[in-house]
């Protein structure tokens, strides 16, 4: 019987541990998204293959950092790809990487290299560390401008590996000395003649970097004398030059047959690539790369082709996901909790400015927010110990204060949802659209609660301050801030002047964005509200009736249209909390009453299981193959008569001995 209870326990784990791994395929958190695919030429990174990937590489890296909500993210990832993929035959030299910031297992990667807005490029050097690479941020926002950008880097790195490009230009005296420069295996030596502020020679080095043991690409400069030496007009640069061991050359003619319009880094690479296949001086030699390149820019732009088309197609669509709908609690609970405990905590100090920005936020949270009692008493709690750091506080410490739940007094953290803003796709609507929901529902709330004493600009003001220094999208804050720009100049005589200020933002916004590429296709920008929604807020196509308007914003955004039913008690968000969420000194990282709820036995058992199926995600296939060899081994060991194909099944027979076997069901 002991045998039958071991392989009946090994079937139990087996089974436990696969429903462990589909359940969680099958339902990825609505913030997993990355904005990249493996066609795009961009490495996905995440927390867990950050360090392994990238730290100690023997290539330096372009890492962009950003949130899947983020717009302009959504935006530049067009220009990010176009980076990827012109830079695809660099890989020897450079990769090209992307990190979803907004997916919670990346935060602490993300955290590390402090990043305070979305996007951010960064540049590390081969084989840094952890701990002491120094992370280089890139500002350029078009790919030509990021290319430059990069090869300056990896300029600036001045390394002296044989597969390390010679970036530096060459003097008369180096050229006397050039083929000692270069590997004692090199069948080609070229030298690309140029302005000083030229990138097309170093372009081309990276272009030819993985044949770098045959073939050796200098550069020179038209602001040294070498270059007189070839009897080259200015007009002549870029010129392409090959260079004999006897110190003879020969220019190739980059333009013959070629159209000029291609471009300077275009027309050398062609030439190259045609000398080289005439004379078949390179081994192994081939076009692989460039075609990859060609198919995956036509790909992008039949991608872009694609989505204008679909664009088009839903110009008729009009908020049919939230049409007649309630707002729910969920979303602004989601947008609170992601606000406080990951997009505040990204500032490094705290303090000032930033500091009398967040106090203020807090007092209108505290003040107007239609929350729940125990989101109330926790808001006002935040604030409490808030107002204890006079002098500023970390990141860090503002999330530890903001982690903090008690049966009393808590604000859910769990897993990111959203219900009114769900988008057809994740990196649709979401943190940006639950925010609008809650600056809208505090303007409401405000002219709903306050009857005397109405300061018209303190939830705008506060508004302002909080998306000037904590919204991650730097590009959005920057364009809100000049959408408000006439803030000062509400009427403090109108206690609806603040309810219908943001409403016109609002709109002006999506009048702006409709069409984007951040536009969920399903959720059309449109002037809100839509004639479906109120169609006496209409007077034509392009006018609102103010009165009417003003009446539907303060019974859509009123405390009596929220939906509470999906909201989670404190009991329920403690007890959905992963065992994993443990730090390494045995203390909850998220909420520190975590714990409480959980006993001995339960947490035994989860721990176990939670074990089993984190070695299964990492090596699924050899776990299996061991848990099913055990399995044969117990049944060939200790049932002779049993059938070997029946041990993968989950019928076995039971033995009470080894002669006696018959088949449980």
């Amino acid at each position: 019987m002991k045998f039958v209870f071991i392989y009946r326990y090994l079937s139990l784990c087996l089974l436990i541990v696969h429903f462990q791994l589909t359940s969680s395929a099958v339902l990825p958190a609505q913030n997993s998204v990355s904005l990249y695919t493996a066609n795009d030429k961009v490495v996905i990174l995440t927390g867990q293959n950050f360090t392994s990937t990238v730290y100690q590489s023997k290539t330096a890296w372009l890492v962009e950092f950003y949130a899947s909500w983020c717009g302009h993210c959504q935006s530049y990832a067009n220009t990010y790809r176009e980076v990827a993929i012109d830079t695809w035959g660099w890989r020897t030299v450079v990769r090209i990487g992307a990190i979803n910031c907004y997916a919670e297992e990346n935060t602490a990667t993300c955290d590390q290299h402090t990043i305070m807005a979305y996007p951010t490029l960064r540049f590390i050097a081969p084989e840094s560390y952890m701990n002491t690479s120094k992370s280089i941020q890139l500002t350029a926002s078009d790919s030509k401008g990021a290319e430059r950008e990069l090869i300056k880097e990896l300029d600036a790195l001045q390394r002296t590996d044989k597969i390390w490009p010679n970036f530096s230009p060459i003097n008369r005296i180096a050229f006397d000395d050039i083929y000692s420069r270069a590997p004692t295996t090199v069948k080609l030596v070229l030298l690309i003649v140029e302005k000083r502020e030229d990138f097309t020679a170093r372009q081309i080095m990276l272009d030819f970097s993985k044949y770098h043991d045959q073939l050796a690409i200098f550069r020179t400069t038209i602001d040294g004398k070498l270059w007189i030496r070839f009897q080259l007009n200015i007009s002549d640069t870029p010129a392409l030059l090959i260079i004999r061991p006897n110190r003879t050359f020969e220019r190739i003619d980059t333009k013959q047959n070629m159209n000029e319009n291609l471009g300077n880094r275009n027309l050398l690479n062609y030439a190259i690539r045609t000398y080289i296949h005439t004379t078949k001086c390179i081994d192994n030699f081939d076009d692989r790369d460039l075609e990859e390149i060609i198919h995956s820019k036509n790909a992008l732009k039949n991608a872009e082709t694609v989505k204008k088309s679909e664009e088009k197609q839903t110009d008729g669509i009009r908020e049919s996901n939230t049409a007649n709908s309630k707002l729910n609690m969920v979303d602004l609970e989601t947008a609170l909790s992601y606000m406080l405990r990951r997009e505040i905590p990204r500032m490094k100090i705290i303090q000032n400015e930033s500091l009398d920005a967040l106090l203020h936020w807090l007092t209108v949270l505290t003040k107007h927010f239609p929350g729940r009692q125990p989101v109330m008493a926790y808001l006002k709690d935040l604030l409490s110990k808030l107002n204890q750091h006079s002098s500023g506080l970390t990141g860090k410490q503002f999330r530890e204060l903001a982690d903090i739940n008690t049966p009393t007094s808590y604000l859910p953290n769990n897993q990111i949802r959203y219900i009114y803003c769900t988008g057809s796709a994740p990196q649709y609507r979401g943190y940006p659209c639950a925010l609008w929901l809650l600056f809208h529902t505090l303007t409401v709330s405000q002219v709903q609660t306050e009857s005397q004493n109405q300061r018209i600009i303190e939830i705008p003001s506060a508004i302002k301050g909080f998306i000037k220094h904590f919204f991650g999208c730097r590009h959005c804050s920057d364009n809100f801030m000049k959408e408000t720009d006439d803030l000062h100049q509400l009427d403090s005589k109108n206690k609806h002047a603040a309810v219908i200020y943001l409403w016109k933002i609002h709109n002006h916004v999506n009048e702006r964005l409709h069409g984007d590429e951040t536009e969920d296709p399903q959720n059309p920008k449109v002037q809100f509200p839509s004639e479906e929604l109120c169609s006496k807020c209409h007077t034509d196509k392009t006018n609102f009736d103010m009165t009417s308007t003003l009446d539907f914003l303060l019974k859509q955004y009123s405390k009596d249209n929220l939906d509470l039913s999906s909201v989670e008690s404190y009991n329920q968000n403690v007890n959905k909390k992963d065992q994993s969420e443990l730090n390494s000194n045995g203390k909850a990282s998220i909420d520190q009453y975590t714990m409480i709820e959980i006993s001995t036995d339960s947490k035994q058992k989860s721990v176990f299981f939670g074990f089993i199926a984190s070695i299964l995600r990492r090596s699924s296939f050899y776990f299996l193959l061991i848990i099913v060899i055990i399995m044969i081994f117990v049944r060939r060991r200790y049932c002779k008569k049993s059938n070997i194909l029946e041990t993968v099944f989950l019928f076995p027979r039971v033995c009470f001995s080894k002669d006696y076997c018959y088949r449980s069901i």
